[in-house]
């Protein structure tokens, strides 16, 4: 039986306005540099800084590389003003566009590192989000390192926003594929839907969602928020947050769990195996419907889904991101999403992702 004597496990949506911790507050921070990738990001910020009626905090940085001991004072002193007025310059561009946009902004260009500005910064807002593999002249300081080092040590949830990210026409019936280690040829990991939830789907759902010739049924969350759930403490921060940004923007919630309970796994007799296995199905199965059901107690109009797989989690979460809206993630777990964020699963994730990602740190969970 799925244990609920923890106060927040007997409520998983308890926890969701508090993951940022007791000095989070109700401002979105966003990394600024003058990539393709960080505008995207910026715009994304932008529209949920007004949907919950918070204000932005935009932090750029700009870092001076080692000069030639021949070079005079007076050159390095020009070319440190050269290199902050070329990142002055999205900062000036965006607090035009949030201003327009009637969001209270403010901003903060530092010389220094990125990614040590922005996790500082995190203590005092309610979201991060940042641009995956941004790119410019200053050698891409919003690059994969930094959103990585964001999303792991951040103090508040952590919005990744892919290079790669756009929303499909609604005419488009092949998703975009994730970048597999092996390259586009690489095949994906095996997963086996092992059970789902027996809700439901409206008529009106069933038109909405889409169906695509490179992707799996099973597979296919169309537009749904996807929330990755393990068997730990940390489940109920996860599905809290998940479930407000599924709320907040009109989606459907889709409960996931994975564990290769199949692969891999040898017992000595046969017999015992199959007991062992449907016994980890069950609990599971168990837990999932368990959460679900308190999601809708507090979410009632939500639409509320879960899937069990027997398969990699990595490999589930990242052709999740194909079709997804957005991908709930924490940085701690245990069970079927173990050493999320902290391992391999987490940075599979995030190396490969289609779709946004939402890191929410649950280490006190």
């Amino acid at each position: 039986m799925t244990d609920k004597t923890d106060a927040t496990a007997s409520d998983p949506t308890a926890a969701g306005r508090t993951a940022g911790g007791p000095a989070a507050t109700d401002r979105v921070l966003v990394g600024v540099d003058d990539s393709e990738h960080c505008a995207r990001a910026f715009d994304i910020a932008l529209t949920l800084a007004q949907r919950r009626g918070w204000s932005l905090h935009l932090v750029a940085t700009y870092e001076i590389p080692h000069h030639d001991y021949g070079a005079s004072e007076e050159a390095v002193e020009r070319f440190r003003e050269a290199v902050s007025n070329e990142a002055q310059k999205p900062l000036d561009d965006f607090v035009a566009q949030a201003e327009a946009a009637g969001v209270t902004v403010t901003t903060d260009l530092q010389e220094g590192n990125a990614a040590q500005l922005l996790i500082r910064e995190s203590e005092t807002a309610g979201l991060a989000v940042v641009g995956k593999r941004g790119r410019n002249r200053f050698a891409g300081r919003f690059l994969g390192s930094v959103s990585g080092a964001l999303a792991s040590h951040s103090l508040c949830p952590t919005l990744v926003i892919p290079a790669k990210w756009d929303a499909d026409d609604v005419e488009v019936l092949f998703a975009p594929r994730q970048d597999l280690p092996g390259g586009e040829a690489a095949a994906t990991e095996p997963a086996e839907l092992v059970s789902a939830s027996d809700a439901e789907v409206s008529d009106e759902e069933k038109k909405r969602r889409r169906s695509f010739d490179n992707v799996a049924d099973v597979l296919n969350f169309d537009g749904d928020v996807v929330a990755a759930v393990d068997l730990g403490n940390s489940s109920p921060v996860v599905v809290a947050q998940a479930a407000e940004y599924a709320e907040l923007t009109g989606r459907s919630l889709t409960l996931v769990s994975a564990v290769p309970i199949t692969v891999g796994t040898r017992f000595p007799y046969p017999g015992q195996g199959a007991m062992e296995v449907r016994s980890m199905h069950e609990y599971r199965a168990e837990h999932l419907s368990w959460m679900t059901d308190t999601v809708r107690e507090k979410h009632p109009e939500l639409d509320v889904q879960w899937r069990l797989f027997d398969g990699s989690p990595a490999g589930v979460l990242s052709e999740a991101t194909r079709t997804a809206a957005l991908v709930v993630l924490g940085t701690r777990g245990h069970g079927g999403f173990s050493g999320l964020l902290l391992g391999s699963v987490s940075q599979s994730v995030l190396s490969r992702t289609v779709a946004p990602v939402l890191i929410v740190p649950t280490k006190d969970a």
